[in-house]
């Protein structure tokens, strides 16, 4: 779970109300109930601002409570249970709609609420995922046959998420992936240059200036591991 504790406001009104938030405590969740009327629970929204909502379909004007909360600066994930049977619960004013007859209600609510990157601050602003980096050292002649690939992957991925002023490969982002695959640091180095190296005498020399800009007009130049690190990382940033 998340290091930050998943907060969660439900609609008192709702039947297993009670039961259902001694559950979502029990793992590990801060569960605050509010009156189920719009009033109280935008005013409970805006003094808790919780990571998600459970609300009731039987709260009334539910729909424009839902688009109202939505355009918040951090919407909540909002759980509808569907309880009037004579209406459709409809997924645009919701994030997850479910059925109180359902008898797999709390499985469904652990996987959605508690999904580990559900309310992770990554979520706020979007990163470049392996997908995106593959491509990009593919792009590069940088391919899975290198034992550096892995540990360039990596370099990236951590680059991506440390400040400008922070970024350190030799005493950061070498030890951390050399902790992660059970290698030494050294050995992080040397398989990453080596990739890099002879990655670097594969790849076009269009495709090097696509990539590293004014840089790549040398063709005697060749990047350091920081260098193509920090520089991919960079262009990455910017594309996503």
């Amino acid at each position: 779970m998340n290091e930050e504790k998943i907060s969660i406001l439900i609609g008192r009104d709702y039947g297993k109300a009670l039961q259902l938030g001694q559950k979502l405590a029990s793992w590990g969740a801060f569960v605050s109930y509010t009156e189920d009327s719009v009033l109280h629970i935008l005013n409970d929204f805006m003094r808790i601002r919780p990571h998600a909502l459970i609300l009731s379909s039987l709260t009334g004007k539910y729909d424009e409570l839902c688009t109202l909360l939505k355009r918040s600066e951090r919407p909540p994930y909002i759980v509808l249970i569907c309880e009037d049977c004579n209406s459709t619960c409809r997924y645009e004013y919701a994030d997850l709609i479910l059925d109180p007859e359902d008898k797999s209600i709390i499985d469904k609510l652990r996987v959605h609420l508690f999904d580990p990157y559900r309310f992770t601050p990554q979520d706020k602003e979007k990163k470049p995922d392996d997908t995106v980096i593959a491509h990009v050292l593919f792009d590069l002649c940088v391919t899975k046959n290198y034992t550096g690939y892995i540990f360039i992957l990596e370099a990236i991925k951590m680059a991506l998420e440390k400040s400008t002023f922070t970024r350190c490969v030799s005493k950061e982002i070498y030890p951390a992936i050399a902790a992660r695959f059970k290698v030494s640091p050294a050995s992080v180095e040397r398989n990453i240059r080596t990739a890099i190296q002879s990655a670097w005498n594969r790849t076009g020399t269009s495709v090097k200036r696509e990539y590293f800009g004014t840089f790549a007009h040398d063709e005697r130049w060749r990047p350091t591991n920081s260098q193509f690190i920090y520089i991919i990382a960079d262009r990455l940033s910017t594309m996503a």
